[in-house]
């Protein structure tokens, strides 16, 4: 028996079907909008071999101002390594995904010990470490060390492999001076300036820094061979390497632009830094002279990645196996390794292509109009 108007009961079960209908077509609407929305960034653990995270790197941290990691669809977390010792072990240990580092403690390593790292991208194309002494210092070259206390920025960095090499060209190790770690920065130029230290390995990066800091220096000329050497490469283990081809494509790509942006506008890569790192920005953004000192610095970093003499239709990244040759022979005859093993050991070259997959001319354009 039916109670009430029967036209209207059907009116009832129309708008009850309806209310269904249109519940069943939301909740597919909404599962399918959850299927097309964009994967999570995948977050990946760069390191950087040095315990101050300056404006001095800024091939590592500009692609992650900029946006270019991001849009690899990469969440890259930058974290200072200490050291290329300290860096390898972050990354044998997957405490990291990629490093910077120099390659000499790397290579030493590997040729050594095995370890499964690899450089997959040359950052800086020429040697970056030089002896610094006090202008009025009695010593000229590397024989006047002999008995003197040399400082190193850390005992486990490229500075180590660098001191005991240019000791044994001129035929003598590491029992004829004494090595103190100074630290980086202020700590290092007071040590020189105070003479705790008779002379120090430093970089050049370091160098500018002290020189914009106001501190008296000289330093020794370096040899021909250290003008065309890798200074700071990218690593990663080879298994890493193995299953994430993606990644280190992403990473060493957006390098790359950020290479290119580099070179195009160093000014603006100042003020980007500034942006990304407020605590390392100078109260008055407008001086001239905080510009003029962190714009010397970037500059001598520019010049260490050769950004300055090459065109940007470079092929950004790219390592070869003379290059890894001459610094293994470097290492041998420094002692540090016994005999020599195939060069091509000890990088990779096959994402150069996908590295310099990018439109130059927007990323020259965007850091010409950057403001």
């Amino acid at each position: 028996m039916l109670y009430g108007d029967p036209a209207s009961h059907h009116r009832r079960r129309g708008f009850f079907l309806g209310l269904t209908l249109g519940a069943v077509t939301c909740c597919a609407a909404f599962a399918a909008s959850l299927l097309a929305s964009p994967a999570a960034p995948r977050k990946i653990t760069y390191a950087v071999s040095t315990a101050d995270l300056n404006i001095g790197y800024p091939y590592a941290t500009l692609p992650k101002a900029l946006g270019y990691f991001e849009q690899e669809g990469l969440d890259v977390e930058i974290v200072p390594g200490q050291s290329s010792a300290s860096t390898a072990q972050l990354l044998l240990s997957g405490r990291a995904d990629v490093g910077i580092a120099q390659p000499d403690p790397v290579m030493i390593q590997r040729a050594n010990n095995k370890i499964p790292l690899v450089s997959f991208y040359a950052i800086c194309r020429h040697g970056t470490n030089r002896f610094v002494v006090n202008p009025n210092s009695p010593i000229q070259s590397i024989h006047d060390l002999k008995g003197k206390t040399v400082g190193v920025n850390d005992l486990g960095s490229g500075g180590m492999t660098y001191l005991r090499a240019r000791l044994k060209e001129a035929g003598m190790s590491l029992t004829d001076v004494r090595v103190i770690s100074v630290g980086y920065g202020t700590p290092s130029f007071e040590a020189l300036k105070n003479r705790s230290v008779d002379a120090e390995v430093s970089f050049t990066g370091g160098i500018a820094r002290q020189q914009m800091a106001g501190y008296s220096f000289r330093v020794l000329p370096p040899t021909p061979d250290e003008l065309t050497q890798y200074s700071f490469n990218l690593f990663a283990t080879q298994s890493f390497i193995a299953k994430n081809p993606d990644v280190i494509a992403k990473i060493g790509r957006a390098t790359a632009e950020a290479t290119v942006f580099l070179m195009t506008n160093p000014e603006a890569a100042v003020r980007v830094f500034w942006k990304q790192y407020p605590d390392r920005a100078p109260k008055d953004r407008n001086d001239p002279k905080a510009l003029q000192n962190d714009l010397a610095i970037v500059k001598s970093q520019i010049r260490d990645m050769a950004a300055d003499e090459l065109p940007v239709d470079f092929q950004w990244g790219s390592q070869d196996a003379t290059t890894f040759a001459k610094i293994q022979q470097y290492l041998v005859d420094a002692g540090q390794i016994p005999a020599p093993i195939a060069p091509s050991d000890f990088f990779t070259n096959s994402f150069l292509a996908q590295y310099n997959q990018f439109d130059r001319n927007a990323i020259v354009m965007q850091a010409r109009n950057w403001k």
